[in-house]
């Protein structure tokens, strides 16, 4: 692997997480809240315990303006083994 290579999974693995490291920052009380970015429907059938609903299609400046900007938000939606932090 060279230098580029590196740099470039460093960059992207600061913005991602797996569901482990999520499962145990949240078994830590870390100020992490989970957004489920799917529809309202998907979220009523099955979501994470704790998570919030927003869906993909509303989140905006508008939305985000009023989160707490010293906890973690870490979104999901389906298809996906990985989760993205919002902040």
């Amino acid at each position: 692997m060279n230098i580029d290579q590196l740099n470039h999974y460093k960059t992207k693995l600061a913005f991602e997480t797996d569901s482990w490291d999520l499962y145990e920052a949240m078994s830590r009380d870390e100020p992490v809240v989970v957004v489920d970015g799917r529809s309202a429907e998907a979220y009523a059938r099955e979501h994470i315990p704790g998570a919030v609903n927003l869906p993909h299609r509303e989140i905006g400046e508008d939305s985000a303006r009023s989160l707490d900007r010293s906890k973690l938000y870490v979104c999901y939606c389906g298809g996906s083994s990985r989760v993205h932090n919002l902040l």
